[in-house]
């Protein structure tokens, strides 16, 4: 943290709760992911370049580099439940909303290639039906952004880095919804026209 953090006198200094919840969240949100991985989604058999894996773990290292960087130390002050302010509560609670909508969207995505079994049945495309699918092409898409804007919430809103890696995430997972949403519409005739392609009646 000295190095991190450029301090030099760090005798009873703590991380911000916000900092704590933040690292907290990140791993629930990392350790989610790798569990629909293994036991929900159903991938084709397309493989990623190395680059990409490799670009992929090291943004999960810098991404909590990055929370640590934005801490400012302070001064101890009894346990986290007691430190814990509205700001903190509200990102938490969104942070759960887009976690459980995320969810719910990769559940229907890997129903989409298994039979009431749950046998894979193909690993072809299929439009998408249910819950915000309804309303955009790609809800987990708006999930991600969604969850590190409710990390940023937890940080208390004042981190300028935090916010500049929500931007980065905006800009991503809206190209990957827009490509993803052409391909149905160029692909499917009757694709549901209402149906934007990240953000719900905007995008």
């Amino acid at each position: 943290m000295n190095i991190l953090s450029g301090s030099t006198d760090t005798e009873n200094e703590a991380l911000q709760p916000g900092t704590v919840l933040v690292q907290l969240l990140l791993w629930f949100h990392s350790l989610r992911r790798l569990l629909e991985c293994l036991y929900v989604s159903v991938f084709s058999d397309g493989v990623i370049h190395v680059a990409q894996y490799v670009f992929g773990l090291g943004y999960y290292v810098l991404l909590g580099l990055t929370v640590l960087c934005s801490d400012r130390l302070t001064k101890g002050n009894g346990t986290l439940v007691f430190q814990l302010e509205w700001f903190h509560v509200a990102g938490i609670v969104l942070f759960i909303l887009a976690s459980v909508l995320q969810h719910q969207t990769m559940v229907l995505l890997a129903r989409l290639r298994t039979g009431k079994s749950g046998k894979v049945e193909t690993l072809g495309h299929r439009v998408p039906k249910g819950g915000c699918f309804e309303l955009v092409s790609c809800p987990h898409y708006l999930a991600e952004l969604l969850i590190y804007v409710s990390l940023g919430l937890v940080l208390g809103g004042r981190s300028l880095t935090w916010w500049l890696v929500v931007l980065y995430v905006l800009f991503n997972q809206a190209l990957a919804a827009l490509l993803c949403h052409d391909l149905y519409v160029s692909k499917y005739e009757s694709y549901p026209k209402q149906r934007k392609a990240f953000i719900p009646f905007l995008m």
